[in-house]
């Protein structure tokens, strides 16, 4: 259960009213609690080939998933999201998104010194999410034993996704 004043990714990705529909997509990561699903409508759980089997969820091809578009409000993506596959898989998911939809990307971290490590720089993957349309609304590093950017995202498609958790204020004039 999450409070008004969390405001982490995950807390802003699952709070919000009944009517949003949602996709996890990859195997949850070593470290990652996943909140309570019981108030979404529609849930679906997928795992990409390779990943060791979860009850509940079904095999997916990330570049080609079995759903019409616009069907998600909501999508928690965990799969490991090669540098290879990343265009494709990113527009894949941006197409299934619904407008003002939101997704959280965990993704493994590496750093600059680790060359042949796997996992994304900060930099590359921001070129990627941009190249595929996406907004990073919220960034940030966890340790899930290993490093993780936790990136809440949103399409750029004209709609502004209203993210729980997070205010604009804005300075009114007065005018006579």
């Amino acid at each position: 259960m999450t409070t008004a004043l969390d405001t982490s990714p995950l807390a802003r990705l699952f709070a919000g009213g009944g009517h949003n529909r949602l996709l996890i997509l990859g195997a949850q990561p070593a470290g990652l609690t996943i909140p309570d699903t019981a108030h979404f409508p529609l849930v679906a759980q997928l795992l990409r080939r390779g990943e060791p089997a979860v009850p509940g969820h079904c095999l997916a091809d990330p570049e080609r998933l079995p759903f019409i578009e616009a069907l998600f409000d909501r999508l928690l993506v965990t799969t490991p999201l090669p540098a290879a596959d990343a265009r494709a898989e990113l527009r894949e998911l941006w197409r299934i998104m619904a407008p003002a939809a939101l997704a959280l990307l965990i993704v493994k971290a590496r750093r600059p010194w680790q060359f042949s490590a796997s996992g994304w720089l900060e930099d590359d993957l921001k070129t990627a999410l941009d190249a595929a349309m996406f907004e990073a609304l919220d960034w940030r590093f966890e340790a899930l034993p290993d490093r993780h950017h936790l990136v809440l995202v949103a399409k750029r498609d004209g709609l502004r996704a209203a993210p729980i958790g997070r205010v604009e204020t804005a300075v009114v004039t007065a005018s006579a």
